[in-house]
């Protein structure tokens, strides 16, 4: 009937649907990132994306792709932290400049990664609130509340 009244397919499917709380995010000393509601369940990634999604965590204010060079820094001291391996220093650091190259796509290669772990454990409406989002040109942000964040550590990484 609201189909034959001109009615959205997305206006009926809002109406119908009902919201799902979000769950709380741990990232934990070791810098791994866990879901705990209603169970605990690991986002599992490579240690490059954990490190790249810890990097946004940090900033809710969100990060243009073009200023990535500024967090250069702070991005290899999240990701050598935790790198356990004795993983010999020139690869961390051409990692690290990659992922903080402009010209190049490695930093929308890892969000697209990012996103694709977590659309493994949740839908992709809740999704959107964990993965880190952003119209082109303008910053990228998790959009999560920061309420919802429980870091393991003291407090988080550039504090």
């Amino acid at each position: 009937m609201l189909r034959s009244n001109g009615v959205s397919e997305n206006e009926i499917r809002e109406l119908f649907e009902v919201e799902k709380p979000l769950s709380r995010l741990m990232v934990t000393k070791d810098s791994r990132i866990v879901l705990l509601d209603p169970e605990r369940l690991e986002v599992k990634m490579q240690p490059i994306h954990r490190a790249v999604y810890v990097l946004f965590l940090c900033h809710p204010e969100g990060i243009r792709f073009k200023e990535l060079p500024d967090y250069r820094e702070e991005l290899a001291s999240i990701y050598l932290s935790m790198k356990l391996s004795t993983e010999a220093q020139h690869r961390v650091e051409k990692t690290i400049d990659n992922v903080t190259n402009q010209i190049n796509h490695s930093m929308i290669e890892k969000c697209a990664r990012i996103k694709e772990m977590f659309l493994k454990v949740m839908d992709a409406e809740c999704a959107r609130n964990y993965t880190i989002n952003g119209a082109r040109g303008e910053a990228k942000r998790i959009t999560l509340d920061r309420s919802l964040v429980v870091w393991e550590k003291e407090s988080p990484p550039n504090e």
